[in-house]
């Protein structure tokens, strides 16, 4: 692990056009909440997510692959959740699940990586006979920036859920001319779609674009549903 000296969130995550990927010195040494999460309620992305998902719900269960602080988690247990959801927030940063703890102590936070599979984590969030299941990806694709990486991801996700579960992909693109980390395996929405076509087909999908921006402003949506 190597020892970073800043209180920039940027420099622990992607730093001269290179993965970085110290998540947990990030939690430990940012003086800002990293990707603003406690100011994304009023997101478009967030906004539209919410939409897409208001016809499948409530949910019964919510499960959150790199969940942060939980603030994602939150709204949509605000929005699309039944009143007595079970709520389920998985990081690969112990140090952020322990501060989510203290923040959203109604929502159960766990440290696991999707790289690898998880029998405990399978059994916990597979659910009751009946009950409606959301699971969620947020931002976190383009970090797994191999082809084993994200083969693995896919295979241990699709081994979590069950058969008709739904999964909610929300992940935002840089400029898609530009370069930039995780784009040799995911360059563009598309490709998302076929990465996961093994196990999901795609019900809805939606690409905002912003043409005016920079910056990683672009958003795919898609909501699938599991074989």
């Amino acid at each position: 692990m190597a020892v970073i000296n800043s209180d920039d969130y940027h420099d622990f995550v992607i730093k001269n056009g290179k993965l970085i990927g110290e998540f947990d010195q990030m939690y430990k040494m940012s003086k800002d909440i990293p990707w603003h999460q406690d100011k994304q309620e009023d997101w478009l992305d967030i906004r539209l997510t919410i939409e897409l998902l208001k016809e499948h719900g409530p949910f019964d269960c919510i499960c959150d692959f790199g969940s942060g602080l939980g603030f994602y988690l939150d709204i949509l247990s605000e929005y699309v959740a039944k009143d007595k959801v079970k709520l389920f927030g998985f990081d690969v940063s112990p140090t952020c699940c322990e501060k989510a703890k203290l923040l959203f102590p109604n929502i159960e936070f766990q440290v696991f990586d999707l790289s690898s599979y998880n029998d405990k984590i399978v059994a916990k969030v597979r659910g009751e006979t009946g009950e409606k299941s959301l699971f969620t990806l947020r931002g976190v694709l383009l970090y797994f920036d191999t082809t084993e990486n994200i083969v693995n991801l896919v295979d241990n996700l699709a081994g979590v859920m069950k058969s008709g579960n739904l999964l909610l992909i929300s992940q935002d693109f840089p400029p898609l001319k530009s370069n930039f980390v995780g784009k040799k395996i995911i360059s563009k929405p598309e490709d998302i779609v076929v990465k996961f076509s093994r196990y999901f087909y795609p019900e809805k999908t939606v690409w905002l674009e912003d043409r005016m921006s920079n910056s990683s402003d672009n958003w795919f949506i898609s909501v699938l549903r599991k074989r």
